[in-house]
C-alpha cells in the first residue's frame, strides 16, 4: 500500500513538473506510460488521481503568487457558477486525460504484445493433428 501510494505521489510529481516545462500534452502521454505498465490494481484510477494532484500543485504554487481566489470567482461569474468550479474543473481535465489514456494503454497492450488479451500458449482447437492426420479409414 506503501509503495503504490508512494508511486502515485511520483507520478503526480512527474506530471506537474512535465506540464510545467514541457505543456498539458505531458499529462496523457504519462497516463499512457502508467498504464501501458499497468503499475498497481488500478492503474487508470491511479494516474487520474495523480494527475488531478500535480495540477492542484501547480494550482497551489499560482495561488502563492498571485490572487487566485479572485480569478477563480471571476471566471466563475463568466460562467455563471460560482467560484469552485473552475478549480474543479482544472482537477477534473487532467485527471480524465491521465485516465482515459491509461485506459486505452492498459487495454491495448495485450494486443501490441500479441497475446490478444489470452494465454500465449498453443491454441487448443480440439483435433489430433493436421487435417489427414486421423486414424486411418477402413473399407
Amino acid at each position: 500500500m506503501r509503495r503504490q501510494l508512494l508511486a502515485v505521489v511520483v507520478l503526480a510529481a512527474a506530471m506537474a513538473l512535465g506540464t510545467w516545462w514541457l505543456g498539458w500534452w505531458v499529462v496523457p502521454v504519462l497516463g499512457a506510460a502508467w498504464g501501458a505498465a499497468r503499475y498497481g490494481a488500478y492503474p487508470s484510477a491511479t494516474a487520474g488521481v495523480a494527475a488531478a494532484l500535480g495540477w492542484m500543485g501547480l494550482v497551489g504554487i499560482a495561488a502563492l503568487q498571485g490572487p487566485m481566489g479572485g480569478v477563480s470567482r471571476m471566471v466563475g461569474g463568466v460562467l455563471s457558477v460560482s467560484g469552485w468550479v473552475p478549480l474543479a474543473l482544472t482537477a477534473l481535465f487532467p485527471a480524465g486525460l491521465a485516465a482515459a489514456s491509461a485506459r486505452v494503454s492498459a487495454a491495448l497492450m495485450p494486443v501490441l504484445e500479441g497475446t490478444g488479451g489470452r494465454h500465449s500458449g498453443p491454441i487448443e482447437t480440439g483435433a489430433a493433428g493436421p487435417p489427414g492426420a486421423g486414424p486411418a479409414e477402413e473399407d
